[in-house]
This record gives C-alpha cells, sequence and structure tokens, in this order.
C-alpha cells in the first residue's frame, strides 16, 4: 500500500505542475514559427500536451507497477515449479493493459488536438483543456486499477501455485479490468466530441 501511496503522490503533483505550469502560459510569448491560436497564445495546445502526458503518465505508472508486483510473485512461483510459468504469465500480462489504454488516448489527444498532424489548428483555450478533461478518466482510474488489478493477480498467481489452475483468477482479475475500459470509453467520448477548428 506505501508504493500506491507514491503513486498517487506522484498523480497529484503532476496534476499540480500541470494547472501551474497551464497558469504561466499567460506570461509564454508565441512559439517560434508556429501561426497563433485564435486567442494570441498557445495555452490550447499547453493544455492538449498537457493531457497527453496525464494520459500517458499516469497509467504507466499504473501499470509498470503492477507488472513490478505481478513479476515478483511470478518469478517466485515459476522458481519452485517452472511449469507453472505459463498460466503466471497471464497474471503479469493484465496490469499492463492501463498503460496500453493510457497510450491509445494520448495518441488520440494527439491527433485530434493537432499535436502529431503536422497542421495546426486554432486551438482555442477552451478546447485545450476539453482534452486535458478528457485525459483525466483513464488517467485517475488507470492509475488506481491497475494498482489493484495486480493485488488481484498477486493472488490468482496463488491460486496457480496451489492448485496448478488459475482460471478464477483471471475472472476475479477481469473484474477489475472492467472499470479501466469503461474510462477508456469515455475518455475516447470526450476526446472526439471536442469542438476544434481547421
Amino acid at each position: 500500500m506505501k508504493k500506491f501511496r507514491l503513486f498517487a503522490l506522484i498523480a497529484v503533483f503532476v496534476l499540480v505542475f500541470a494547472f501551474a505550469g497551464a497558469a504561466l502560459a499567460d506570461a509564454m510569448p508565441p512559439l517560434g514559427n508556429m501561426p497563433e491560436p485564435v486567442d494570441n497564445t498557445p495555452k490550447g495546445y499547453i493544455w492538449a500536451a498537457v493531457a497527453v502526458c496525464v494520459a500517458i503518465i499516469l497509467p504507466g505508472a499504473g501499470s509498470a507497477l503492477g507488472v513490478g508486483m505481478a513479476g515478483r510473485a511470478a518469478a517466485g512461483v515459476s522458481a519452485e515449479d517452472p511449469e507453472k510459468g505459463g498460466s503466471c504469465l497471464i497474471f503479469e500480462l493484465l496490469p499492463a493493459t492501463q498503460g496500453l489504454y493510457g497510450f491509445v488516448i494520448a495518441i488520440f489527444i494527439a491527433v485530434y488536438s493537432g499535436i502529431l498532424s503536422g497542421t495546426f489548428l486554432e486551438l482555442s483555450t477552451a478546447a485545450g483543456m476539453s482534452f486535458f478533461y478528457a485525459s483525466l478518466p483513464i488517467g485517475l482510474v488507470g492509475l488506481i486499477s491497475a494498482y489493484f488489478q495486480s493485488r488481484v493477480c498477486c493472488a490468482g498467481i496463488g491460486i496457480v501455485a496451489k492448485q496448478g489452475n488459475g482460471g478464477m483468477g483471471i475472472t476475479f482479475a477481469i473484474m477489475v479490468e472492467l472499470y479501466a475500459i469503461l474510462a477508456l470509453i469515455i475518455s475516447i467520448l470526450m476526446v472526439v466530441n471536442v469542438p476544434v477548428a481547421a
């Protein structure tokens, strides 16, 4: 639980720095050759960039923690009985999905905001903030669900160690995954409905 508290603290710092960075954007001059957005500041792009960072960092950190926890448990079981390593691998992979979901949302935001497309859009501050808010469901739910899914996966690895088959443990772990999938869907719906002008 101490590790999760550390990651939750990191999440809070990421969000605080995101708001502070966007607040400082008022003082920034326009960037190089980039066409200026409608309100003559790059604040919309700053919010969109922060949204990409939130979508990739928070679920990625949760998945890294989760895969690490499940990997340690799987290594212990595999050392005792190498034939059970394949069953344990499934449990180690499950917490990695939240990081993938965050990556998908980061790509969606980067494309829809014009960061990756090479076509600079007239991205207003409101649109940039909308991308930021769209990153929060998968960012926060991904961080939290990856951690708790890894704990369920570690218990599933315990089932494999005792019974040689972790079928029910996979079902238990997938129940936690459901909430990350719901957050992914909400984030996608929010991103694709942000009004941007080409």
